[in-house]
């Protein structure tokens, strides 16, 4: 497998290619995940507000991403930011007297990067947030610690609130039942049931879930019997509503089959094109 190489060549078509730059489903992440074929975890997953890839380099960031993800105040998750003025990343450096980092063989600066620019509405406004992913155990290192204050500046010479996350600030339950019904937010047809089946199963599901007669496990039982569905289809489509937002339920609890508790249900007309 080839070495994976940082010279001004690959810098270069990096820029042609258009990292770092765009918005919503435009943009396009610095550092992607086939660019480091073999080292350590990486993964990509779809995004319910971007509608495109977004790539992770760890575990910490794809559980943050959920939690962004089911966020009513994001709207839009640009990872893997790059800090693209070279010189005002060394100036820092050289101010702090640390050394810039640069690749072992080339001497190339490297691009250092955010791992999350979010974009938040703050009292009806667009507001861009940095935030660093890194395990707790990771801050007492020296080296990561200068990186994270070039970071820091960086960002506060463009008043733009950063900060550091770690998995002591993320609720792992949450996390969990975000990545459970993320494959949901969206009705797609399946082998037996077609978009408009599915729409109208929403229509019914929703109507027999505001009647709070029965479980929801029951009620999804006897759905799927009811309408000759294929097993799973009315769960799939509970997912699908507890995604958007139609149906409420306590995200800090385990979402398991057999206990889930619909809090509220939410009603809008137009089953089928729901938006959170």
């Amino acid at each position: 497998m080839a070495k994976y190489t940082w010279d001004e060549q690959r810098y270069k078509r990096y820029l042609r290619e258009g990292r770092g730059q765009g918005e919503g489903k435009n943009y396009k992440p610095w550092i992607k995940v086939q660019d480091f074929p073999s080292k350590g975890w990486s993964t990509k997953a779809p995004g319910w507000k971007s509608n495109r890839l977004h790539h992770f380099m760890s575990q910490l960031e794809l559980q943050y991403f959920y939690l962004l993800e089911w966020s009513d105040v994001v709207i839009d998750i640009r990872e893997q930011y790059p800090l693209l003025d070279f010189s005002e990343t060394e100036k820092i450096s050289e101010e702090l007297g640390i050394k810039y980092p640069t690749d072992r063989e080339t001497g190339f600066p490297i691009v250092s990067t955010t791992d999350f620019l979010i974009t938040v509405l703050s009292n009806g406004n667009k507001v861009n947030i940095a935030r660093t992913v890194k395990p707790s155990t990771e801050l007492d290192k020296r080296r990561v610690i200068e990186k994270f204050e070039i970071e820091r500046r960086y960002w506060a010479a463009r008043n733009i609130n950063w900060g550091i996350v770690t998995e002591k600030e993320i609720p792992l339950t949450m996390v969990k039942n975000v990545e459970w019904l993320h494959d949901a937010h969206q009705l797609v047809s399946t082998c037996r049931s077609d978009i408009q089946e599915l729409t109208y199963v929403t229509a019914v599901l929703k109507e027999r879930l505001s009647e709070r007669i029965k479980p929801t496990h029951e009620i999804l039982r006897e759905l799927d019997h009811q309408m000759k569905l294929e097993k799973g289809t009315s769960l799939y489509v509970l997912k699908h509503l507890i995604a958007q937002k139609q149906i409420i339920v306590d995200m800090s609890k385990e979402l398991k089959i057999g206990q889930i508790v619909v809090e509220e249900v939410i009603v809008n007309p137009q089953y089928g094109v729901m938006t959170s």
